[in-house]
């Protein structure tokens, strides 16, 4: 070009100096400062503005008329001939000083010790390669790979280390910017309590540290303990610090080394404590670029390895810096080579890709789940940890496969894992249940259950029978005897047995005694055994009536190791003898009249009638003493005597003569004989076989058709479908393998639509066309626009009329003027998403029925009506998209904000690049 500068002033006057010039600038953006060559070139910063504003259409505005392509190339590329020209002193390539990172600080701990695990919890790292697909022979990703987000769950790191907080992240930048990385008093006392609690951590050791045999070990030779430290520390010092390292350095560790030596400490303590005072200085935790000529060769390899590896340089890189072979390009270019392909570049792709795409605020993602509930239907695994992979894994693959970085925006495949298949492409429902057929089906099984049903109200008229004729066999008929004698002869019999008549007492407690051991508590009298006195005490334990101990049932005792006694008196009509069924747990003892007649010392559990005993009752009162002994755990005892007694009313009528009873009395006495009756002893016993042959068969039919396919009802249906399709949800949100499909809907796929960016630029209950906006402008363009005046209200998307579109809304919004500029470039960019709901799944409609307008204009010159036709406009930018990628990355490897003086090396990259259509490892390469 002849003269660029005329060639800018020309058209400066033509198009831009009626709105740019010193009366009322419109932008604050004043031309007439740029009159002449040297004022040009010393606007260098306004210039690069110009250039943006050109290039992307934003100027000249929209009520201006526009720039016709050829003059808009013309324009653009004298005013970057100027940028060229320009004073660029004032514009540094690198910073001077960064401090280490979280990530980089990890990194460099890790890789210097060789420790097999992280020093501290990572949640930054948002996917974990569970298949070592980076190490691929053939350059490719494979058809399926198995990959994690354990974001939310990370590895604990070593145990015991104080945490290092996590780095503030530049605004529409990275977090490895030197700016933001500062050290304040605070976090330089954190840096020293890290650096010691590391190597104190009780998983330091020569299990986890790789280099533990050539740093740590003691010496084989306990008189080479200075040649060890000198051979040790000279070479641990360099990569620490990754730099050369005079020996009055070294000797300053050593002396320190040997000071903790010689108070005592063991030679490994002591290395730990000087490897501790290493990590705490300075020149381990900043990064310093001071372009001295010594300081070149090795600030290229720490620039290299904090680039591709996140992490200190390795023994190789430093001999190359340490032979200044790293400025022979042939040398650099087999060193990068060598360095992407190394497993460490995991970390440019844990790093780079997901600050780049700001995939870090997809974790902090809601959507409210009346609005979806399947997001998070497993709280343990949202639907954020499979979303964040599919983007991760499509940068992974570009790299890998050196893929053009246009792909990025419009690739013809993607990676996806089961639930992202689902997610895409379903409705989210069961399948619908078909009613028909299930009726029809319910009908046949009703049919069948009836069919064997059929049965049984036969067989439960036939049970009903036989519990009749167990009550009365004569009335029923089943046999024909006559009773009338064998009652004569039981009730003479039961009259006599009433004259010798047995009154049995309430029983009376004492106790527990402890007594040591069950032996002891057996053997011990802790009464007066033979001659019971009720109103005696022994210490506390006095004698208690207790109603409740009914005869012919088990009780129960408290306490271990002890003795209790019970005690009752028997009244007998007459001398007779009376038979007794006693039960204990564990031992026991009986007295009868005072004179012990049974005795037990053993240990067994509780059961009636372990003890059948005859007492010869005298005529009048007779006592019972019975002492339980116990061993360990609970105890008790059971009493039961033969005598039955009969009911009151049959009792009251044979105390009457016969001829004396009343009706009612000889009815009485009539139906008790009938339960009783030795006559029909064996008709009841085979009408209760019989009965229990009936129930038996009973319930082997109840049983049959219990197992019988029973009628499902419709609703019950539809109840299982959903829970099955919720289960089967959830097994695909805890997937880890993702499979490459082919991108058959070109709605889908891409770093812009899909499910990660979609969901993480929307709010809980609506879409946010404006942040997916300045996402894409960011991101895609990295232009970010300018924060809102602070006089603006932000937009109340919840007012107005329900029925009216979010774009409706808007247009009040934008008839702001402060608020038009930005939201002509943000709202085609953001409403051409506006088919993707709060979680990026597709819709026509929203919620109030109304269509979705997703139609726009892109840069103004692209016109398009749906989202398939907005990525192609994008794909038609690749040049301008694939400078906004190298720029992102040219900030991230400088680590820094870029000047005017990085889009002249953003231009270089990109012409050095554009014949192999930018693919990823030559930009990196190039940057």
């Amino acid at each position: 070009m002849a003269n660029p500068v005329k060639s800018v002033q020309s058209l400066i006057r033509e198009r831009c100096i009626s709105c740019h010039s010193a009366a009322d600038p419109s932008g604050d953006v004043n031309l007439q400062l740029m009159r002449s060559g040297r004022q040009m070139r010393a606007s260098a910063d306004l210039i690069d503005r110009m250039i943006n504003a050109i290039s992307d259409s934003t100027m000249p505005p929209e009520d201006a008329e526009s720039l016709d392509d050829d003059t808009r190339q013309r324009f653009v590329a004298a005013l970057k001939e100027v940028l060229r020209q320009a004073d660029l002193d004032g514009n540094p390539t690198r910073s001077g000083v960064a401090r280490l990172n979280r990530f980089q600080y990890n990194n460099t701990v890790k890789d210097l010790f060789q420790l097999n695990r992280e020093v501290f919890a990572l949640p930054e790292k948002l996917m974990t390669r569970l298949s070592p697909y980076l190490q691929s022979d053939d350059g490719k990703v494979p058809e399926a790979v198995q990959v994690a987000s354990l974001s939310l769950t990370p590895a604990p790191g070593l145990q015991g280390i104080n945490p290092f907080p996590k780095d503030s992240r530049a605004e529409h930048g990275f977090d490895n910017q030197a700016d933001k990385l500062t050290l304040s008093p605070l976090l330089l006392d954190a840096f020293l309590r890290l650096s010691l609690s590391i190597v104190n951590s009780p998983e330091f050791n020569e299990q986890t540290v790789g280099v533990w045999a050539n740093l740590f070990a003691e010496p084989d030779n306990a008189e080479a303990i200075d040649e060890q430290l000198q051979l040790r520390l000279s070479h641990f010092l360099p990569r620490a610090f990754r730099a050369s390292v005079d020996q009055d350095t070294v000797s300053r560790y050593i002396a320190y080394a040997k000071s903790r030596i010689e108070v005592g400490e063991s030679f490994t303590q002591s290395m730990k404590l000087t490897v501790s005072a290493i990590l705490s200085s300075p020149r381990f935790f900043y990064r310093v670029v001071s372009g001295h000529a010594d300081d070149v060769q090795y600030e290229i390899a720490s620039n290299l390895s904090y680039t591709l590896w996140g992490s200190c340089p390795d023994d190789e890189l430093l001999a190359l810096a340490e032979a200044g072979s790293l400025s022979d390009t042939r040398v650099l270019n087999q060193t990068i080579s060598r360095m992407m392909a190394d497993p460490k570049i995991e970390r440019f792709l844990d790093s780079f890709p997901v600050q780049w795409m700001q995939l870090e605020n997809l974790l902090a993602v809601t959507p409210d789940p009346a609005v979806n509930r399947y997001f998070s239907i497993d709280s343990q695994n949202p639907a954020t940890l499979q979303m964040v992979i599919e983007p991760l894994l499509l940068f992974d693959t570009v790299f890998l496969e050196n893929r053009p970085v246009g792909e990025f925006l419009a690739p013809g495949f993607s990676y996806r894992s089961p639930f992202l298949e689902t997610w895409y492409k379903e409705n989210l429902q069961p399948k619908p249940v078909d009613e028909v057929a299930i009726n029809i089906e319910n009908a046949k099984r009703q049919s069948v259950i009836n069919e064997r049903q059929v049965v049984l109200p036969g067989m439960r008229k036939e049970l009903a029978d036989v519990d009749i004729a167990l009550k009365d066999p004569v009335s029923a008929k089943v046999v024909d005897f006559d009773l009338a004698a064998g009652q004569e002869k039981w009730e003479l019999a039961q009259s006599k047995l009433l004259e010798s008549k047995v009154e049995l007492s309430a029983w009376h407690r004492i106790g527990p005694f402890a007594g040591g051991t069950l032996e002891a508590a057996h053997s011990k009298a802790f009464i007066d055994e033979t001659a019971v006195d009720l109103k005696k005490a022994y210490g506390d334990q006095k004698w208690a009536v207790v109603e409740s101990y009914e005869d012919g049932k088990p009780h129960q005792l408290t306490g271990a190791r002890c003795a209790t006694y019970v005690y009752r008196t028997i009244n007998s009509s007459s001398a007779q003898s009376l038979e007794i069924s006693l039960g204990s747990d564990d031992g026991f003892k009986l007295w009868h009249n005072g004179v012990i007649v049974a005795e037990r010392l053993i240990v067994r559990g509780l059961a009636p009638d372990q003890e059948k005993i005859r007492l010869e009752l005298t005529k009048g009162v007779n006592t019972i003493l019975f002492k339980i002994s116990n061993g360990d755990a609970g105890y008790g005892f059971y009493f039961k005597s033969k005598e039955i007694p009969l009911p009151p009313a049959v009792l009251a009528a044979l105390a009457i003569n016969k001829a004396e009873r009343s009706k009612e009395q000889l009815e009485a006495l009539a139906n008790y004989y009938l339960t009783i009756a030795p006559e029909l002893v064996e008709v009841r016993r085979e009408l209760a076989k019989k009965k229990a042959e009936v129930i038996q068969a009973i319930q082997r039919t109840e049983e049959e058709v219990r197992r019988l396919p029973q009628p499902k009802p419709v609703e019950q249906h539809r109840a299982d479908a959903q829970r099955a399709f919720d289960d089967q949800i959830r097994g695909q949100l805890r997937s880890r393998e993702f499979r490459r499909v082919p991108v058959e809907d070109s709605r889908f796929g891409g770093i812009i639509t899909n499910a990660a960016m979609l969901s993480m630029t929307s709010g809980p209950k609506r879409t946010h066309p404006v942040a997916r906006g300045v996402w894409i402008t960011e991101v895609i363009f990295n232009d970010p626009p300018s924060p809102p005046p602070n006089d603006i209200p932000p937009l109340n998307e919840d007012a107005g009329p329900e029925n009216l579109t979010i774009r409706e809304k808007f247009a009040a919004h934008r008839e702001n003027p402060s608020c038009a500029g930005c939201h002509s470039k943000l709202d085609p960019l953001g409403f051409s998403l506006e088919n993707y709901d709060i979680t990026g799944r597709w819709r026509d409609n929203y919620d109030n029925g109304r269509e979705v307008d997703p139609a726009g204009t892109l840069m103004r010159k692209y016109e398009f009506q749906s989202v398939t036709d907005f990525k192609d406009a994008l794909v038609r930018e690749n040049e301008r998209f694939a400078r906004a990628f190298i720029s992102h990355l040219l900030r991230f490897v400088l680590a820094r904000e870029l000047g005017p003086a990085d889009s002249i090396v953003i231009d270089e990259i990109a012409d050095a690049t554009r014949g192999d259509a930018y693919r990823l490892k030559e930009v990196l390469a190039e940057v």
